[in-house]
């Protein structure tokens, strides 16, 4: 190293003398180098006339080595460096002590960010495992979940089993202390994360979609769903459970609206349809709904559940005949009857080898299994009632068996019961066919018209089919177990009622109006006809509707449309949608495609709205008994949802990236994950050269930032680690 008498060019002991008895207090040009060098390094100046701006300059480079305290006493002592050689001994103290310090730092910057990377790995080993969970509606926590407890919940008890084959997760789950990652709040996060994830991308599927559809329905509280496009395809997607602050459609409407307005409040022409439970608008509690949400988003026509208004339509059948009522309460009961006793299914399952099938709380499923399994084996029904009177200890069973056995004889039950098997396949193959996703509204208008002929067919052969019921009760009846006779035309009578009433609730309710008239203009069997001949009157009802419609243009297409034999051979709006934009003819037949995806995005039935409206009792039954209504959400939408969820591309690393946002349905950074996925993130830009002003390694900081959330201290921390000793050394 060179000598310090060298730089200075001090060459006799009078000049050093006179060097070293410089008054101290005398600001000489040596001292002003010198307190620049000590600023530097984060010392203090002697000079009092700084300004607020220079000194706050000071303190943030006093804040960056604050670390290295010594520093500033080797600076100081080079003052007396001409005076022996122990200075120049410091002076190489001082090298050496930096760059022990920034291999100190490199050290534990690597350890923290292995300690970092394994706490990451080990959360996407847990969201993994609650994907699963929710896929497969499994509870996550018991009620007992102490280290001995026998049932400690399928999650934790999943989480052995993988650590079992996992060494890495084993070593994690055995020595953690501060954070294991099992703990409810933990679970809670990484859901509400999932569903951020999973809401995220449904955002980008609508803002792709040219029109939306809002379907809401009524359970304990108000879920929300959304139809589009995707793709050409129309789809449904769940979005979230709700608590509304009131049960009036004033409150109801507003929760709707807190949805619909961020998605779609650039485009309001973008919302073309809303859908509600039949039976709640029916009731009046949604009849201002509609109205309210129109007010906003004027093209958002109303358009009835028909899933729900096919239910309706049973039950106002039911409604208008008492022995009809009875009829289904009492088979509703033969069903509950086997369900609730091991020792009855088991002399069922014996005589008649079938289940009686339970009845269905989702409001589509009217019974129909249950009127085909009791007709088919009434008579082994009956046998099964005898042996259970002869066999059963248990009053309540001998009591309700013999009821039943009376029912199964009874003439009224048998009459009413062949009636509704006569009826219940047509109303199951037009329930099915609704719930189907891609109905459009061309199908669902064939499909109706063909079950409103098929009940006018029946009530045209009713005498017939009273006939073939009473010879099949005189073959297989006892006399002595039969009853006064209902006189034959009162019979007739009640069972054309019926018919009547459901023909009369198809065409009542079922009356397609307005801008659903347009769905004619794509029947593909009338397209011959069209073509001489246009339907004029089918055009002007949704050109009328929806006024962003070219009418002039659309017309001009549909003509040629109407002349292209290779297009007439498609039956259906998505069909028809699909194949011009395979064949690239979405610039060609804009207008038309338009007015397909109109059609196509109106939601024509709600089966998925309705296994996600049921769902709900589901989830509190099987997933989480005691959970808070704001985790039903993320657990409803991993059951729905699972298959999209499924086809996430980095799913994981976007639950990464949601849980470092904030969110206003869970706590964002105060939170256990996403205080731990933040730090993760903020530190991984950071140089290895780094090194936090606190007082040992960062990685506790972490483990107990995951632990106890302190969100401030964190921010802190990470701002006062960008300190980069390379530079410093230098």
């Amino acid at each position: 190293m060179v000598r310090a008498e060298d730089e200075l060019n001090i060459t006799n002991d009078q000049n050093l003398d006179e060097y070293v008895s410089i008054d101290q207090n005398t600001p000489t040009e040596g001292d002003v180098e010198l307190e620049h060098l000590v600023l530097e390094l984060g010392g203090e100046s002697n000079q009092e006339n700084e300004t607020d701006d220079e000194i706050e300059e000071i303190q943030e480079e006093e804040n960056k080595v604050k670390c290295y305290d010594e520093a500033l006493i080797y600076v100081k002592e080079l003052k007396n460096f001409a005076k022996d050689d122990y200075a120049f001994e410091q002076i190489k103290n001082l090298d050496c002590h930096f760059r022990k310090c920034r291999d100190d730092a490199k050290q534990k910057k690597l350890k923290q960010a292995t300690i970092l990377t394994f706490i990451q790995t080990v959360l996407n080993k847990f969201s993994v495992l609650l994907l699963f969970c929710g896929a497969f509606e499994l509870a996550l926590r018991g009620h007992d979940e102490k280290e001995n407890s026998e049932n400690r919940g399928i999650f934790k008890e999943l989480v052995n089993f993988s650590a079992e084959l996992d060494n890495e997760l084993k070593v994690h789950i055995q020595s953690a202390k501060l954070f294991k990652g099992t703990s409810k709040t933990t679970q809670n996060e990484l859901l509400e994360c999932m569903l951020d994830v999973y809401h995220e991308e449904v955002k980008k599927e609508i803002a792709n979609s040219p029109f939306v559809a809002v379907i809401a329905d009524e359970t304990t509280d108000v879920a929300c769903e959304f139809q589009y496009l995707c793709k050409g395809q129309p789809v449904e997607r769940f979005w979230r459970f709700y608590v509304p602050d009131g049960h009036d459609a004033k409150s109801i409407a507003a929760c709707v609206l807190n949805v619909v307005n961020p998605l779609i409040d650039q485009n309001p022409n973008k919302l073309i349809a809303q859908s509600y439970d039949g039976a709640s608008v029916m009731s009046g509690e949604l009849n201002g709904v509609q109205k309210i949400i129109k007010e906003t988003y004027p093209l958002a026509n109303y358009v009835h559940c028909y899933a729900h208004q096919l239910n309706l339509i049973m039950t106002s059948a039911c409604s208008v005949n008492k022995q009809a009522r009875i009829f289904f309460h009492n088979l509703s009961g033969l069903c509950s009857f086997f369900s609730t006793s091991p020792q009855r299914t088991k002399i069922l399952d014996e005589i008649v080898n079938r289940r009686l099938p339970r009845s269905s709380q989702t409001r589509w499923n009217f019974q129909s299994r249950g009127v085909h399994t009791v007709y088919e084996n009434r008579k082994d029904l009956i046998e099964v009632m005898d042996n259970i009177e002869s066999t059963s200890r248990d009053s309540s069973s001998i009591n309700q068996a013999s009821g039943y056995k009376l029912k199964l004889q009874d003439t009224n039950f048998v009459f009413w019961l062949s009636i509704f098997h006569k009826i219940m396949p047509h109303v199951e193959i037009v329930f099915n066919q609704l719930q189907k996703v891609c109905t459009d509204s061309v199908k669902v208008k064939n499909d109706l018209e063909n079950f409103e002929a098929a009940i006018q067919t029946i009530r045209e052969q009713m005498d017939s089919i009273i006939d073939e019921i009473e010879r099949v009760q005189r073959e297989t009846d006892e006399p002595a177990r039969k009853k006064r006779q209902v006189e034959e035309g009162s019979k007739k009578r009640e069972a054309l009622e019926i018919c009547d009433a459901v023909l009369s609730q198809i065409r009542t309710r079922f009356n397609f109006s307005g801008h659903l008239v347009a769905s004619n203009l794509f029947v593909s069997e009338k397209f011959s006809v069209y073509k001489h001949q246009f339907p004029e009157a089918h055009l002007n009802d949704p050109c009328t509707q929806f006024s962003f419609l070219d009418k002039n243009r659309l017309k001009t297409e549909l003509q040629v449309l109407y002349q292209r034999e290779e297009l007439s051979t498609t039956s259906g709006a998505v069909p028809l949608s699909i194949l011009l934009n395979e064949e690239g003819l979405n610039c060609t037949f804009q207008e038309t495609l338009k007015l397909l995806s109109i059609l196509i995005t109106i939601p024509m039935s709600t089966s998925e709205a309705e296994r996600s409206f049921s769902m709900l009792k589901r989830i509190k039954t099987f997933l989480r008994n005691t959970m808070k209504e704001e985790r039903l959400s993320a657990l409803g939408m991993l059951s729905a949802e699972k298959h999209f969820v499924s086809g996430i591309e980095n799913f994981n690393n976007k639950l990464e990236v949601v849980a470092n946002q904030d969110s206003p349905n869970r706590g964002s950074s105060s939170s256990a994950v996403a205080g731990t996925l933040k730090y993760t993130q903020i530190l991984k830009p950071v140089d290895v050269g780094r090194r936090s002003s606190k007082k040992g390694p960062v990685a506790v900081v972490v483990v107990a930032v995951a632990t106890r959330p302190q969100p401030n201290s964190v921010q802190a921390t990470v701002d006062a680690s960008s300190v980069n000793l390379d530079a410093v050394s230098k």
